[in-house]
């Protein structure tokens, strides 16, 4: 995926780095940056969504599961500017790779999308979803959280109720390809620990307000 600036959209500060991830595979660091979006942000979430082309990024995936990928990461552009969800993009080597929207409410909080993609053709950043999922685990946990719901589609391109579970999430239900997840706190905790072993994060604080069109190439 390659990002170049146009007139067309409106350059804004808003991103807030919120951490730095490395993730460790096989010896191999991967080092991810964490922001926290903000409204600010629109007009690069519209340039994002112009600008990547799905059919291009897997090549071993069928045309309809690249139709569904995209509709994904759509909903999850969508969810992204929506200023009742709190927005993490993670970004690899100046580009973006992934983007987890969710909303907390009284201790309880719910995952409303959550996608990843290709920096290259057939090229997956590895843990880029997971990094996201952990820094907003470690949030969780440091509130006390109650519980964290997720829904799961089981009609796409990668198997993402395995995934979920993978992370703590159970089954509680579900129809019309969409299944009902849910990690309760004890769970997060056990995956939290296991997702430090290779996955280590480390917090930004000094909320310095960028814009990612300085960032992204």
């Amino acid at each position: 995926m390659k990002i170049k600036q146009a007139n067309s959209y409106r350059p804004a500060f808003g991103s807030i780095k919120i951490a730095e991830a490395k993730n460790y595979i096989k010896n191999i660091e991967t080092p991810i940056a964490i922001y926290k979006l903000t409204k600010n942000d629109e007009s690069f979430l519209n340039y994002l969504k112009d600008y990547l082309n799905f059919s291009n990024m897997m090549s071993k995936l069928p045309e309809n599961m690249c139709e569904i990928w995209r509709e994904i990461f759509n909903i999850t552009i969508t969810e992204a500017k929506n200023s009742q969800n709190t927005s993490l993009l993670a970004v690899f080597q100046n580009k973006a790779v992934a983007i987890l929207n969710y909303t907390e409410n009284n201790y309880k909080y719910k995952v409303k999308s959550v996608c990843s993609w290709p920096t290259e053709q057939d090229k997956k950043v590895p843990y880029a979803g997971k990094t996201l999922f952990a820094v907003l685990f470690k949030h969780f946990l440091q509130n006390n959280g109650k519980y964290i719901d997720i829904d799961a589609i089981t009609n796409g391109p990668f198997n993402a109720v395995g995934k979920y579970m993978s992370l703590g999430f159970k089954q509680r239900g579900g129809e019309n390809y969409i299944l009902a997840m849910r990690a309760e706190n004890e769970n997060i905790a056990k995956t939290v620990k296991s997702l430090d072993e290779f996955i280590k994060i480390t917090p930004v604080t000094d909320n310095k307000e960028v814009s990612l069109f300085e960032i992204i190439k």
